[in-house]
């Protein structure tokens, strides 16, 4: 991940007032370790109500291991959304960008772009807020920062087409399954590898709602017999064993440009707020075939 504020506090423990390590610098680049209770948001200051929320992430960097708070960091490879509301004037990373757009009926596009914030006035929250704007005409299907640059052109086979388009829903409740791939442009010959998501689970009506029990999200390599499976469930799961999981399929293709199926899938953990998470297959580790690299957001939804 990469500091994105002018200086953040390395410290003991995930606590604003405990002992700092060391002071980090804008630009550095360190290595995640574990974030603090799964993940959950927190306030910084609870003092202050206008301290930002995020989770405390433990980081390893110059051979020194100890906390930060995530809101001054930014994922190496970022994952965000045109028109998204940001909080912080600080929150754009020192970074190439890169937008996903529609390039014709049957392919999508990856394009290097401008990304700026301008202030407007926001009804739902009362007041002004940075909104992320680039130097396209069209609007994008979503925007990728990366500390490295990314090949642009053809990423994709969906188009102006969305998965619904496709395979009817794109919902991984238990039951479904849905194929992803990384696509051919006009003169690609090349085959590729296609993977599949398998939803398993069981749905059950108790006292006026129904209540998913056993859920399991599995990834599947129709290349070897049978199929290799990679466990997905850990990445989706709800905070609260009480809620539901929430799995939606928003994008795949082919960002890294490896030949392999990377996706965008979209699950609500929380009680308020929704995520869409960045899955590359270039990040897979021995014995997988995708890796998250990065999320987005969305409190309230």
């Amino acid at each position: 991940m990469v500091v994105s504020s002018n200086t953040l506090a390395l410290r003991e423990a995930p606590d604003n007032s405990a002992k700092q390590v060391a002071a980090l610098r804008k630009g550095m680049v360190v290595q995640f370790v574990e974030a603090w209770k799964n993940g959950e948001y927190v306030q910084l200051d609870t003092t202050d109500p206008e301290s930002p929320y995020a989770p405390w992430l433990r980081v390893q960097v110059e051979g020194k291991k100890g906390w930060v708070f995530g809101a001054y960091l930014t994922s190496a490879i970022g994952l965000f959304y045109e028109n998204d509301y940001t909080f912080d004037r600080k929150v754009l990373p020192p970074s190439y960008w890169y937008g996903v757009y529609a390039r014709d009926s049957f392919a999508d596009e990856v394009r290097k772009i401008n990304v700026r914030q301008e202030e407007e006035q926001s009804e739902v929250y009362d007041t002004k807020v940075g909104v992320l704007k680039t130097d396209q005409q069209e609007i994008s299907k979503f925007l990728i920062a990366s500390i490295v640059p990314l090949q642009t052109g053809y990423c994709g086979s969906l188009g102006i087409f969305e998965m619904r388009d496709f395979f009817g829903t794109a919902t991984l409740g238990p039951g479904s399954q849905i194929a992803i791939y990384p696509g051919n442009d006009l003169t690609d010959t090349l085959m590729k590898p296609s993977y599949g998501f398998a939803a398993t689970g069981c749905a059950v009506l108790e006292e006026g709602y129904v209540q998913v029990h056993d859920y399991k999200l599995l990834l599947l390599d129709f290349s070897t017999e049978p199929p290799f499976r990679q466990d997905l469930t850990d990445w989706v799961k709800p905070e609260n064993i009480d809620i539901n999981p929430t799995v939606n399929v928003l994008w795949f293709g082919d960002l890294d440009r490896d030949n392999k199926p990377d996706v965008i899938l979209q699950d609500c953990p929380y009680e308020a707020g929704c995520r869409a998470s960045l899955f590359l297959s270039s990040k897979a580790k021995k014995g997988e075939l995708l890796r998250k690299v990065s999320e987005h957001f969305w409190p309230g939804d």
